[in-house]
């Protein structure tokens, strides 16, 4: 069957590999001139290893760090960014302060974080599908977007195994119901934890402390609950 992936992302990529492996002819569309770095990093839950074949991680010399802040406005440039980021987290260790500081403007990158306002209702429509950061962009309070969109790119690839045109439709319907139910409660999910951890002054010492009050046992369980475990 003939196939065209929209958007050489995480997910796009993931589900043209997939979908090529079984055997369909896929096409894969992206607007950039070329294939390059973009984002402010990447992290893969068991979750997300579980769904792709293979895994790329940093070289042992390389070190990575994130930080966000509430966002007023455009993104400021690399190095306005380093001279805000230390004031906003004083009272953080005085080795991140540091790191920040050591880290050179051109390896910084600012980039705007944005999601989606409400679950979609449908994450296929006749023979379209979405998947990614197109279907449930999500904050990255979980740690789940790229997990989430590997998901997807599994759940698509295998619902699509021999399938025909005449198929496309019932098929696509089947990954929605599959996929749409989780990737909306993960997003729903971080928007929650993105709130919670969003918080300060007093609001802040009583989350704290309401943290520190459950039990190490349902904290793990609700852990495996999201990376299905």
């Amino acid at each position: 069957m003939r196939i065209a992936v929209v958007g050489a992302g995480l997910g796009g990529v993931a589900a043209a590999v997939g979908l090529h492996r079984q055997g369909h002819e896929v096409t894969l569309f992206e607007r950039g001139a070329e294939l390059r770095e973009k984002g402010t990093g990447i992290v893969v839950m068991p979750n997300g290893l579980r769904a792709l074949d293979e895994l790329f991680p940093l070289g042992e010399d390389q070190l990575y760090w994130f930080t966000d802040s509430l966002l007023h406005g455009p993104p400021s440039g690399a190095e306005e960014a380093r001279r805000e980021m230390p004031s906003l987290m004083a009272d953080w260790h005085p080795l991140v302060t540091a790191l920040i500081g050591a880290t050179p403007p051109e390896d910084i990158y600012v980039d705007p974080i944005a999601r989606l306002a409400e679950p979609l209702p449908s994450f296929a429509v006749d023979r379209i599908a979405l998947l990614g950061d197109a279907a449930h962009a999500m904050s990255p309070d979980l740690g789940q977007g790229s997990s989430q969109a590997f998901e997807d790119a599994a759940v698509l690839t295998r619902h699509l195994s021999g399938a025909e045109p005449a198929d496309a439709v019932e098929r696509l319907l089947r990954y929605d119901a599959e996929r749409r139910p989780r990737a909306n409660r993960m997003m729903l999910g971080a928007a929650r934890q993105s709130r919670l951890t969003s918080r300060t002054g007093i609001s802040a010492w009583l989350r704290d402390l309401s943290l520190r009050a459950v039990p190490s046992r349902l904290a793990t369980r609700q852990m495996a609950t999201l990376w299905h475990v």
